[in-house]
């Protein structure tokens, strides 16, 4: 695996001998629509050119050039074969030098190009991670990579975490309907959290049909954020949502894979909720071909879901990586105990990325939430699980160790050490002001949003599906 490519160690780790270095070709099965059926009558050729151009020669001795088969990221995302270095390779439709391309084609008003706006998403920890590097406030980092992206052509830029409260709250009441069915179905609990995809990606591919079931079908804020963009603002913006590109600034290289899910595709316009993720690796790629310091960037503000919305800047409070586990243990004391808990500790488990608190009532504890950060630990967990042993009620598991705030693309230090820059990063984090889920507020926003949409409706827009992966066997997934 390229250490450029910086997927977290869960996906890299899959399936290591079924590693394709990027000049090799993968050779999984195709149709194409314009392949000739070859009767008993004859039989074609199929000749090799010295530049690697496939030519069939027919009965009459014609050659005919044949077209490569495509292989899309879906397509490797459907296979449980090559996955770890083909993504890598694949993932190109999603890079800094396609999104450059795009935010030029745009400025210039250029008829060939495929978008007429473009929206961005900040998510919180890439903030983190430039406001660690370049020694400025968390709220500075905002509005510099707020202007930044106005600069290339962005018509809105939002936080990511202004969508959080809707996909917590929705996790919240997914968990408490499933701990009150746990009596009848042996797999409602645990419930494992969903928002990681490169933990998606290991599930579906390794465990499968198993362990899909405990897996929460709420979709990340990521996805419900690029929802709601394409459902809403294409009418204010005057275009059309399969012309609106919604980009996504990450942590991870893993949220591209999420963001390529054919189940995030809209089949009536053919095109994703998500169209670019950019990771803070590339952000510094792109500031240096714009040949601009960080620090010489201007300032900008952030748009608002609402004009009623105070402008302030805040987030869910718990961990670095979205706080699930904190917000369900607090939301389910108070559905399912009526019990209001106002300050939650989680304590470490022989290591610090296994962490876990409790509700007790009469000295027995009642509920149980971890958060699993990892590739050790969600393998420990999944073991547990697979042996019956006693585990938790509610789960966060998150691929990278120490979570979203050590994904892979983001910013390095050569001078810091891993557990120095991860300290300074859960500093910064402590200082953004955070917030306690506010229900009301969710739904007052999903209701803008929905309207008085059906169950299924909401459910539609706010949850996915996930799916096994059947092994495959072929040339590259033998052991010799």
């Amino acid at each position: 695996m390229a250490t450029s490519s910086r997927f977290s160690s869960i996906v890299q780790l899959t399936d290591l001998d079924d590693f394709i270095n990027p000049s090799q070709e993968c050779i999984k099965p195709a149709k194409t629509a314009n392949v000739k059926q070859v009767t008993s009558a004859g039989s074609a050729k199929i000749q090799i050119g010295d530049d690697g151009t496939y030519t069939q020669i027919n009965k009459e001795g014609q050659p005919e050039k044949l077209e490569k088969a495509q292989i899309t990221l879906n397509d490797c995302l459907a296979c449980s074969g090559c996955i770890t270095s083909a993504e890598s390779v694949l993932i190109g439709q999603q890079n800094h030098t396609e999104f450059l391309k795009l935010c030029k084609e745009i400025q210039l008003s250029s008829e060939s190009r495929m978008y007429d706006k473009i929206v961005v998403g900040l998510s919180s920890q890439p903030i983190l991670s430039f406001a660690n590097k370049f020694q400025v406030s968390p709220i500075e980092a905002r509005a510099k990579l707020s202007a930044l992206f106005r600069q290339l052509g962005a018509a809105k830029v939002f936080d990511v975490e202004s969508f959080a409260d809707m996909c917590l709250v929705e996790c919240g009441h997914d968990f408490v309907q499933r701990f009150r069915e746990k009596s009848t179905n042996a797999t409602s609990v645990p419930v494992l959290a969903s928002a990681c995809p490169g933990w998606i990606c290991y599930a579906e591919k390794t465990h499968g049909s198993w362990i899909l079931p405990h897996i929460s079908e709420v979709k990340s804020p990521q996805q419900i954020a690029a929802t709601f963009i394409k459902d809403l603002l294409p009418n204010e913006l005057q275009t059309d949502a399969s012309r609106l590109a919604v980009v996504m600034i990450m942590p991870c290289f893993d949220k591209k894979l999420e963001a390529s899910r054919s189940d995030f595709l809209r089949e009536d316009q053919q095109t994703k909720d998500v169209d670019f993720v950019i990771t803070p690796v590339e952000i510094e790629q792109i500031l240096e071909e714009l040949d601009v310091e960080f620090t010489d960037l201007d300032s900008s503000h952030v748009d608002h879901l609402s004009k009623a919305e105070i402008p302030t800047w805040n987030i869910p409070s718990g961990s670095g990586s979205g706080g699930y586990a904190e917000h369900v243990l607090r939301f389910a004391a108070k559905e399912l105990y009526d019990v209001t808990l106002e300050h939650i500790t989680f304590q470490p488990v022989k290591n610090s990325d296994i962490r876990e608190a409790f509700l007790e009532m009469d000295g027995q504890q009642v509920l149980s939430v971890a958060i699993c950060n990892g590739f050790r630990n969600i393998q420990n967990l999944v073991q547990k699980m697979k042996r019956k042993k006693r585990t938790y009620d509610y789960v966060e598991v998150m691929a990278c160790p120490s979570g979203c705030l050590n994904g892979g693309a983001q910013l390095r230090l050569e001078s810091n050490e891993t557990k120095i820059l991860l300290s300074n990063l859960e500093i910064l984090h402590t200082k953004i002001e955070k917030h306690d889920i506010d229900e009301t507020k969710a739904d007052d926003l999903c209701h803008a949003w929905l309207g008085k949409s059906s169950i299924e409706e909401r459910l539609k827009r706010l949850r996915t599906n996930y799916h096994a992966v059947q092994k495959s066997t072929n040339a590259l997934t033998v052991k010799w």
